[in-house]
């Protein structure tokens, strides 16, 4: 074989592999959450995250990317699999706790998406019970925090579950909400420009004089304000009803 074509064969290869050990490290939820992890993977070459545990064990492992590098305990077991996390018992045993493709987002509290954002990684080496290994990665929000980095002592480990801290500036949302405030802000700009352009072209060709007449869709838009008042006198008078009707349960209440 020629040897351009192996040496094309195995740089195509080196590419692929190259791809197939990252993933997307941006997430939006739902409700408009948006999550960046990306300034905290790795690039290859790099030594890899690392933590510990109150027993010892050590943690190695990347962010929305496999480990650079298989620790040396695993090699020896002939565990030189392509993982994002691994464990080194205290014994000197070599486990990995997930695949790269088994990776999901979570918020760590659903009702406070501020509070943070969990990385899973699922389908790890199988624990004696059968069960396979699975890792979260908990990025609390801490805008003070910096890059921050994992908290050596709080990594847990409960019945093949594994559980890493992290306090970071990217465990807050990079933005938030449901996009209410952009929209109402697009709807500003366009009534603005249909105003303004309106006006313009009111004064210019129908020679209405520069003020409230020379408004485009005048009658238009009374009638809008009317029934925009209408309705706020209706609330008004509903929630004065209401006010009324809890004062004078509360007076016969505490009268009694």
């Amino acid at each position: 074989m020629p040897s351009w074509i192996l040496l094309t064969a195995v740089l195509l290869l080196e590419s692929q592999s190259a791809l197939a050990d990252i993933a997307e490290c941006t997430h939006t939820f739902p409700d408009g959450n948006k999550f960046d992890l990306s300034p905290l993977r790795r690039p290859r070459g790099v030594r890899d995250w690392y933590a510990d545990d109150r027993n010892g064990n050590m943690y190695y492992f990347n962010v929305c990317g496999d480990a650079n590098q298989v620790p040396e305990a695993c090699v020896s077991m002939q565990k030189a699999v392509r993982s994002p996390v691994f464990q080194v018992s205290n014994d000197n045993n070599c486990f990995w706790l997930g695949k790269l493709k088994g990776m999901d987002w979570e918020l760590i509290d659903d009702s406070e998406p501020a509070a943070g954002i969990e990385l899973y990684y699922f389908d790890g080496e199988r624990c004696q019970s059968g069960r396979s290994r699975d890792v979260r990665i908990q990025f609390f929000c801490d805008p003070d925090a910096g890059v921050g980095k994992p908290l050596d002592f709080f990594v847990l480990e409960e019945d093949c579950h594994f559980s890493i801290t992290w306090p970071s500036k990217y465990g807050c949302p990079v933005s938030s909400g449901s996009f209410t405030s952009s929209w109402f802000t697009v709807f500003l700009i366009l009534f603005t420009v249909y105003t303004v352009a309106g006006c313009a072209y009111n004064v210019k060709y129908r020679g209405t004089q520069i003020g409230i007449e020379s408004m485009p869709n005048l009658n238009f838009w009374k009638e809008v304000l009317s029934g925009l008042y209408n309705m706020l006198i209706l609330v008004k008078n509903k929630v004065g009803q209401m006010i009324g009707r809890k004062s004078s349960e509360y007076q016969r209440f505490g009268g009694h």
